[in-house]
């Protein structure tokens, strides 16, 4: 009687298994399509983050390259000002 309770759980427990394997096979299958046919998303622009420091709740400082000029930049609620700018230096801690 056992064996006849514990048949049907685990058809079950292996029917989820194969679920679980077939959905995470198609996100890998979207991903190699989304990088051979869209070879442009998620490679990186002209402009590189530099370092970040917030000032507040809704303010912060960032410091931006730039086509090897250095852009501070106040980053505030709704809007975005240059500071400073600077060419880049000589020798990076980022390298």
């Amino acid at each position: 009687m056992a064996q006849a309770a514990a048949s049907p759980a685990v058809g079950g427990v292996m029917g989820m298994a194969f679920s679980l394997l077939l959905v995470l096979g198609l996100f890998v299958l979207a991903a190699w399509l989304a990088k051979r046919y869209f070879p442009q998303v998620g490679k990186p622009g002209p402009a590189k983050v530099i370092g970040t420091t917030m000032l507040g709740a809704r303010e912060k400082l960032v410091v931006v390259e730039v086509d090897n000029t250095w852009l501070v930049l106040g980053v505030g609620a709704g809007q975005v000002r240059t500071l400073h700018t600077l060419p880049k230096p000589a020798q990076t801690e980022a390298e």
